[in-house]
């Protein structure tokens, strides 16, 4: 005699398959071991971006890098460019960390010699326009962002101003990334956010022992704060055909998974032995944690 199995059987285990295969791809990519080659590379999200959102004074022209199919609202990061510098000039940024699970804005200044301070409003401004994206009709970010994980970064004067956003507004974000900044005597003693200083030691632009050096040091010990000195790195080290850019976006991605995220599988890219593999490469690599 033989076994029938039920009709709706295999439609059955065929929903089941299908549940498990998602239940699992989400599972691997949010738990997928972390190593020094995948930090150092496109994430495993696929990206879109988009540019048409309402405008802000403090900045012109943006655009908005994201993650698909995360499964979870994601951290969102804003991105500033230097002294006559535009968004091509950094925006590898948004898609590498898009496609680690962030969304980004890379954003244009008003005017491209917009001073570090006007930087700064910029990158606030930005920051509060990712907010808005996450509440705003027809975004492809709506219900997406965590308006609680917000951090900021830029190049030279935009270094600059991410260094004085964080000082006058750690309380709207919880991280920041300045690299090769350059800002003129400047204090950063208000500065309550996990903080990472990227520095080249043959800037011949903002010099390091006058710029992100005691910039650094004027940031509170109380502070979570690295100093990073790339060996031999210039002034252009973050930029989007800076010759390091695995070894700076590693360091990014990995600040950004600890420090928004919370992810601690990421602490042993900073402070463990995941980091120590790289001493060659830095000149100065001093960890505050």
């Amino acid at each position: 005699m033989t076994n029938r199995v039920p009709r709706a059987f295999p439609i059955l285990f065929l929903a089941l398959f299908i549940v498990g295969c998602a239940s699992s791809s989400r599972f691997s990519t949010s738990q997928a071991p972390v190593t020094i080659a995948s930090l150092s590379t496109d994430g495993p999200y696929a990206i879109r971006a988009y540019s048409s959102f309402p405008d802000a004074a403090e900045f012109g022209d943006a655009t908005i890098y994201y993650p698909l199919d995360t499964g979870r609202p994601v951290g969102g990061v804003a991105v500033a460019p230097g002294f006559t510098e535009r968004q091509r000039h950094i925006n590898w940024w948004g898609p590498r960390l898009a496609s680690h699970g962030f969304a980004v804005i890379v954003l244009d200044t008003n005017t491209p010699r917009d001073m570090p301070d006007l930087r700064g409003d910029a990158l606030i401004a930005a920051v509060r326009t990712l907010k808005a994206e996450n509440s705003r009709r027809g975004s492809p970010l709506n219900g997406r962002i965590d308006v609680n994980k917000m951090a900021i970064m830029g190049h030279s004067m935009g270094g600059g101003g991410t260094l004085i956003a964080a000082n006058n507004h750690s309380d709207e974000i919880q991280a920041a990334i300045p690299f090769t900044p350059w800002q003129p005597e400047g204090d950063f003693s208000s500065i309550t956010v996990p903080t990472l200083v990227i520095a080249g030691s043959a800037d011949r632009i903002a010099a390091v022992d006058e710029y992100a050096w005691p910039h650094y040091q004027t940031i509170p010990h109380s502070t979570t704060r690295v100093y990073m000195e790339i060996n031999g790195g210039d002034h252009f080290l973050a930029n989007s055909n800076g010759p390091d850019l695995a070894v700076i976006g590693r360091y990014g991605i990995a600040w950004l998974k600890l420090y928004l995220d919370g992810d601690e599988r990421y602490r042993r890219f900073i402070y463990g032995d995941a980091q120590k593999v790289d001493a060659g490469k830095f000149s100065r690599y001093i960890a505050n944690p």
